[in-house]
């Protein structure tokens, strides 16, 4: 008798699969990434993540801008960011990225627990970037427009509830950005 309902019950699994409206992003090989493509100036749009503790760090933002630039070495990038507070100060932040041979990922410099992984947005002028520490895990969606079209932030969150990721801020973005400053 188990064997009849083992069966079913895989059929319908497989029908739920099917019927799903989850779709994957598509991962970008860090190590094989287009340079050309990705490098420059992007803007902080939206977080999410399953729980509002991871993030508790954008609270407070009202807007960044990021710039991602090669370093004098091929095998690290230079990540720049120009953070807004709501309260009007502007905090800057820098990171380096270093790309290592046979990784799909990036590892941060200084943070060996930490993966960044790179999908590709369904808009054109989109990166989703997902972030897994030893605290949490998000997903964070980046334009290179102020206003991306509500399409985009609506592919977004379907992206994160596929995820599992129910928890979604959307960055006001309301102030304007601050410029570059030296770190």
């Amino acid at each position: 008798m188990e064997g009849p309902w083992s069966c079913l019950f895989y059929l319908y699994g497989v029908l739920v699969d099917a019927l799903s409206l989850c779709e994957s992003p598509v991962k970008l090989h860090a190590s094989e990434l287009n340079r050309d493509q990705y490098l420059g100036r992007w803007l902080f749009i939206a977080a999410a993540s399953s729980s509002p503790s991871s993030l508790a760090t954008f609270t407070t933002t009202d807007s960044t801008v990021f710039s991602m630039t090669q370093s004098k070495s091929p095998e690290q990038l230079q990540l720049q960011a120009a953070i807004q507070l709501k309260t009007g100060q502007c905090v800057p932040r820098s990171w380096i990225y270093l790309l290592k041979d046979q990784s799909a990922d990036l590892a941060t410099e200084g943070r060996p627990h930490m993966k960044t992984e790179l999908f590709s947005g369904k808009c054109p002028n989109s990166i989703i970037v997902q972030e897994t520490d030893q605290d949490y895990q998000r997903i964070l969606l980046y334009s290179r427009v102020l206003h991306p079209a509500e399409d985009c932030i609506a592919d977004f969150k379907d992206k994160a509830a596929c995820l599992d990721m129910d928890e979604f801020l959307l960055i006001p973005r309301t102030q304007g950005t601050c410029g570059f400053q030296e770190p």
